[in-house]
């Protein structure tokens, strides 16, 4: 039930899309990418952290910052375009990346939808390892419904669809049946 800091949530940020480099003008950034080409967006559904209302946010690597899409408690509509996994309402913060598979079909076609799984997992990889450093615990997800995440976000669900979704916050102490 404890809120996440604002500066946890940003080392967090910085493990899974932190620019590292510029190399003309590809963006290197902490989890590797085909081709640099970085197909995949991150959103960032915020359940309880601190100075922020809850609510969709989408995070800009380039500027390493926040947009608000949306503002107020959306963890129920979470829970329900997650299969009922209920965990995820009581996560301070949860992930929510998109692919847009056209930054990778245009190069290497096919192979694409191979290397947005492989991307996404490096970046989910990172932060669970960031997340575990911290004191946190994570969980990947990869059951959800299509339509209903989409909506939630609202991407398209053609061009910009829902890929992959990981939970962080503070590990509920043993013992209890602690939830916010």
């Amino acid at each position: 039930s404890d809120p996440m800091d604002p500066q946890t949530l940003a080392a967090l940020l910085w493990a899974c899309q932190g620019v590292t480099a510029r190399q003309g003008p590809y963006q290197l950034r902490t989890a590797p990418s085909a081709g640099a080409l970085y197909p995949f967006e991150t959103y960032l559904i915020l359940n309880r952290v601190e100075g922020m209302e809850p609510g969709l946010a989408h995070f800009d690597p380039a500027t390493f910052s926040l947009r608000r899409l949306k503002t107020g408690d959306l963890s129920e509509s979470l829970v329900e375009g997650c299969l009922r996994q209920r965990f995820l309402a009581w996560a301070p913060v949860v992930f929510v990346w998109t692919a847009v598979m056209e930054r990778c079909a245009w190069k290497y076609g096919a192979r694409a939808t191979r290397y947005v799984g492989l991307d996404l997992g490096h970046v989910c990889g990172n932060l669970v390892t960031a997340a575990s450093a911290l004191g946190l615990g994570s969980c990947a997800v990869g059951a959800f419904l299509d339509q209903p995440m989409n909506e939630l976000l609202g991407v398209d669900g053609e061009e910009e669809y829902v890929f992959y979704l990981a939970s962080a916050g503070l590990p509920r102490k043993p013992g209890t049946d602690e939830q916010p």
